[in-house]
């Protein structure tokens, strides 16, 4: 009886989509696949628009949508999929992968995570909590690298910026993962000192007004962080509602996906934290 009871439980949580459940090295569940299965038949008649409207028409789909951080905080590391709440990151991602995998000849959820791996996880390997791609300069980087999109913060008239990168393997005690855990951190600090090879630009606060002509519709914004040693703080795509510029994102403020109402302009230089922005343009 006892074993019919679980049985019947385990089986209601999966028909609402609770139950997470694995396949190969992927974590999600019924409701991720029938939230995938959804936005395909949305971007089915548009397949062929260019990346920057299919990533805004997923976007504007998932408005509403639950803001909900350390989703992917789940040992051991497995890749998550969560299409039922996000963060910032993620949603981006999300949408992206959604937006790639609507452009393949047969656009399965098999599909949909195997790009979501080769966003997320460092040459789409998950292989533990440090090939995950933790600082966006590395996911724009390889991004960048797979031909998927490219920065444009210098085109759009951004200045040079001295990026460190140290913030994690400085601070290990604030991740549950590297902390005692000493050959983590000496991953992680790896991963920095690669990252500091490479060349950054930015557009500062000040000199937004006169660059945000440059920024298009569906280009991923990166607000750029004041922290030492951390680049990017929040993330989202680039939104013109007529003549103003704004962003849609999973705003931690208001716990939700959300077309914000202040101005980018506005609301960049009322924002403690951030010193300006990069962006990344879809090919």
């Amino acid at each position: 009886m006892k074993q019919i009871l679980i049985l019947v439980c385990t089986l209601f949580a999966f028909v609402q989509g609770a139950a997470a459940f694995e396949k190969g090295d992927a974590r999600f569940t019924q409701k991720d696949v029938e939230n995938f299965q959804e936005v395909m038949n949305l971007l089915a008649p548009d397949r062929e628009l260019p990346m920057s409207e299919l990533v805004i028409k997923v976007a504007k789909h998932f408005i509403g949508t639950p803001y909900v951080a350390g989703t992917l905080e789940i040992e051991p590391e497995r890749l998550t999929v969560n299409t039922r709440e996000t963060d910032c990151i993620l949603f981006v991602e999300m949408c992206l992968a959604m937006s790639l995998t609507a452009k393949e000849a047969e656009p399965t959820f098999e599909k949909y995570v195997d790009n979501l791996r080769h966003l997320r996880y460092r040459n789409g390997k998950v292989d533990g909590y440090t090939s995950r791609l933790h600082y966006t300069s590395e996911w724009i980087i390889q991004g960048e690298t797979r031909g998927i999109f490219h920065e444009v913060s210098r085109q759009c008239g951004g200045s040079v910026l001295d990026q460190k990168f140290n913030f994690m393997s400085n601070h290990p005690a604030s991740y549950k993962q590297l902390k005692d855990n000493p050959k983590a951190v000496a991953k992680i600090r790896i991963a920095e000192q690669n990252l500091e090879t490479w060349d950054y630009w930015y557009i500062p606060k000040a000199d937004l007004p006169k660059c945000i002509k440059n920024i298009k519709t569906g280009d991923i914004i990166g607000f750029n962080s004041s922290t030492p040693g951390l680049d990017i703080a929040h993330v989202a795509y680039a939104y013109w509602e007529g003549d103003t510029l704004t962003f849609i994102h999973a705003s931690m403020s208001e716990k939700k996906v959300v077309i914000n109402k202040t101005p980018l302009v506005e609301y960049t230089n009322g924002i403690k934290g951030h010193n300006g922005l990069r962006v990344v343009r879809l090919y």
